[in-house]
Formats: structure tokens, C-alpha cells, sequence
């Protein structure tokens, strides 16, 4: 879907009224993201990051012409109005036309079906309603996101060094993309003359989602298998099947609840397992890419994960450089973790 060419104003509320503090915290996180902002093809990105950026429990992200906002609550260290004040002026000053909000409470079951609303309100918090699919662009990838789908908008935009270096790899490889979600990984493979894909997900509707992201980079689908399953029922059927890949993506959840118990994913619980099944398919020379986002889980654990399915598989591995997280994600160490690793 292309995006409108016109740009409707936003209703501006910061210009007048926004405290200086405001307009000095937007211009210092806009100066850090300059290089971001000036990206050719381009134009997704994370442009306030909480305390980093001088506002704890406040994130701004910007895809295409739309801003969503995360307040979460019990860190958010100013005032409803005082974090609007600040999307409006960010909005203002890239001339975006809406900005949408997602609510983090501390508990979300006491506020499900008003946070449900919310979400998937088509009248955003500032600015004018937004369709409800557009393109956005990520060094010349193109996908498909939802501002009011959801928590969630189909994009994460931590992962952009991570899907750079993906395609940087992938050219005539085989690759495995578990918890693919709306496909990403598999975009940016595809992109990079990958031999095939094999997007692994719960989540039909998802999969569906990144049929169409790959459709949306004019990518034929022969060579890209999408498959609605459980991780570990996956891994039995592709061992059955004697599939080997060249590289395997493994970017697990804390928690997901699939549709039945066993479809039950636990981080803590299960990663040791998740990264056995990815290497016991990943054939020799192969490349291992996990990544998760939880602060508790520390990159050593990892590793560890690693060394113990290799010990155990009795082969060889060896820690290459993973991707860093994007600049506009720096300030905030434990915010996400990954390695890389090839399997001999």
C-alpha cells in the first residue's frame, strides 16, 4: 500500500505550550539520530528511548509517516500530558501526521478489554486517523505494519543491524527462521539470494502477514516455505524429513501460549532445548544467529546454551561477531542480547 501524498497536518499541541524541557529532550534525541533520519530508503526508526533519551517508561517509533508511543506505566517519569507534548513536537518536527499510543500497565489483565479499545482504535492520539496497513522502509527492505493492530505493529525495529547482517549472509543459503512472526528475517534473507526459507510460526495469521511482506519486496514464493507449528514439533517433523539448513534464526519470546499446552513457550525453561533442535538441523559450517530481549537473561547464558548443545552434539562452534543493536537503541545495555555462531 502506498502511502498518501498528501500529509495532513498534525494538531499541533507542544508548539506554544510545550516546556522548555520538552523541546530540549526532542532536539537532543532527534540530533543523536541525524545519521538515522538521513538514511536513504529508509524512513522507520526508534527516535525517543526512555531513559536513555532522558524520559524513563516513554518510547517514540516512527514508521513512515506515523509515530507510535509506548507509555509504560510505573516508569513513566513525567505525565500523560507531558509525554504528549513530546510526540507532538517530534511529530511537528518531521512532519508526521498521527501519533499513536500503546499502554503498558503493570497489570494488563485488570485492563484487557479497554487496552484492547485502545489498540485498535483507528482515531489516534494526535494527529489524523492513519489507514490501517501502510509501507514502511528499512534500507530498501519494504514491510507491511498496523499502527492500531494491537500491541504489536508487525515491525521490530531493534532488529535492523540484525536483518542487515542476515541478508549480508544469506546468499545461497538455506535458511530456518523459527518464531518468524511476520516474516522479517525471512524478507531480508529472501533479499539476500538466500537458496530458500523456512519461516516457523504458531501463529497463522502472522504467516499470512509475512507472505505478504515478502510479496510486498516482489519476492516469488516457490522457494519459501511458511509453516504454522509449534518450534519443537517442527523439529521433529524436519528430522523426519532429513531437512539440514545453513543457517538457523532463533528469536525467541519470554513467554508465548500457543493454542494448546504444549504450544506453551517458556524462555527460562526451554532455551537450552530451542538451541539443541537448531543445531542438530544446521548442517556443517552452518550459522546459529539467537537473539532474545529479556533483561534477566544475560548474553554468558547464551553462550552457554551453545557450548552445551555443541558439547553434547560433539561439534565444534565458534563465536563470530554478532550485530550490534541499532544507534538509536544505545544507552540501555540490557535491552537486548544476541550472539552468532558458527557450527562445524
Amino acid at each position: 500500500m502506498s502511502r498518501p501524498r498528501r500529509r495532513p497536518s498534525v494538531r499541533r499541541t507542544a508548539t506554544a505550550s510545550a516546556p522548555t524541557d520538552v523541546r530540549h529532550l526532542v532536539e537532543r534525541a532527534l540530533e543523536r539520530r541525524a545519521a538515522l533520519l538521513a538514511a536513504p530508503q529508509t524512513d522507520v526508526g526508534r527516535l525517543f528511548h526512555a531513559a536513555a533519551d532522558g524520559l524513563d517508561g516513554l518510547v517514540v517509533e516512527r514508521f513512515g509517516p506515523l509515530l507510535v508511543a509506548q507509555l509504560h506505566e510505573g516508569r513513566l517519569a513525567a505525565a500523560d500530558t507531558v509525554a504528549r507534548d513530546l510526540c507532538a513536537e517530534v511529530a511537528q518536527r518531521l512532519g508526521c501526521t498521527a501519533v499513536y499510543r500503546k499502554v503498558f500497565p503493570l497489570d494488563r489483565s485488570a485492563a484487557r478489554l479497554d487496552l484492547e479499545r485502545l489498540h485498535r482504535d483507528r482515531a489516534p492520539w494526535i494527529g489524523t486517523p492513519a489507514p490501517p496497513e501502510l509501507v514502511v522502509r528499512e534500507a530498501g527492505l519494504r514491510f507491511l505494519v498496523r499502527p492500531y493492530d494491537g500491541y504489536a505493529t508487525g515491525l521490530f525495529l531493534d532488529h535492523r543491524a540484525a536483518r542487515a547482517c542476515i541478508r549480508g549472509l544469506a546468499a545461497g543459503r538455506r535458511v530456518l527462521n523459527t518464531f518468524a512472526y511476520t516474516c522479517a528475517f525471512s524478507v531480508a534473507a529472501a533479499l539476500g539470494a538466500a537458496a530458500e526459507t523456512t519461516s516457523v510460526d504458531i501463529s497463522r495469521r502472522s504467516l499470512e502477514w509475512g507472505k505478504r511482506n515478502l510479496a510486498a519486496n516482489d519476492v516469488e514464493l516457490e522457494r519459501h516455505r511458511f509453516i504454522c507449528a509449534d518450534v519443537f514439533d517442527y523439529y521433529r517433523r524436519a528430522m523426519r524429513q532429513q531437512r539440514r539448513f545453513d543457517l538457523a534464526i532463533l528469536d525467541p519470546p519470554t513467554f508465548a501460549r500457543g493454542r494448546e499446552a504444549r504450544g506453551t513457550f517458556c524462555l527460562a525453561d526451554d532455551l537450552d532445548r530451542l538451541v539443541a533442535g537448531a543445531i542438530d538441523l544446521v548442517a556443517p559450517d552452518g550459522l546459529v544467529y539467537l537473539s532474545v530481549n529479556h533483561r534477566g537473561t544475560p548474553v554468558q547464558r547464551l553462550e552457554q546454551a551453545v557450548r552445551t548443545a555443541a558439547r553434547a552434539q560433539k561439534r565444534r562452534w565458534k563465536r563470530l561477531d554478532p550485530p550490534p543493536l541499532p544507534e538509536d537503541f544505545h544507552g540501555d545495555p540490557d535491552y537486548a542480547k544476541s550472539v552468532l555462531v558458527r557450527i562445524g
